[in-house]
């Protein structure tokens, strides 16, 4: 059974040329029911205390206004994927705490595809 196993990993893997630079949805599904995704949200408050919220069509969690956030790629800092999503949400650069605000786990117990996240929450400021 290992040596089946291993064959398919094999076979895989061959069709993913670059984890870091993130995996084909397929590949990404099947990850995310075996282990949890690790990601960070941007918390972006203005003078008025109101939070920045980017909308967002969802196939899984429905179209709605999120949080700014992204899940960290294979072998990526955290401070690059913050960099990368204040960019590609919302189009421009963001200064952070080097900490997270907050740290928590979300598991959706009737979903088996990106059903458990542990999520880093950093405190940010438009630049």
């Amino acid at each position: 059974m290992g040596h089946d196993l291993s064959t398919l990993f094999d076979a895989a893997l061959s069709h993913i040329p670059d984890a870091t630079k993130g995996l084909p949805q397929e590949a990404f599904y099947f990850v995310s029911q075996l282990t949890p995704m690790v990601n960070v949200d941007l918390l972006i408050k203005n003078k008025q205390g109101q939070t920045l919220l980017t909308w967002r069509a969802d196939a899984f969690y429905g179209p709605a206004w999120h949080i700014p956030g992204g899940i960290i790629r294979f072998k990526e800092r955290s401070e690059e994927r913050i960099h990368k999503v204040a960019q590609s949400e919302l189009g421009c650069a963001v200064r952070f705490a080097p900490e997270p605000l907050k740290v928590f786990e979300f598991i959706n117990p009737r979903r088996q595809v990106r059903g458990h996240f542990i999520s880093m929450l950093y405190l940010c400021e438009l630049l």
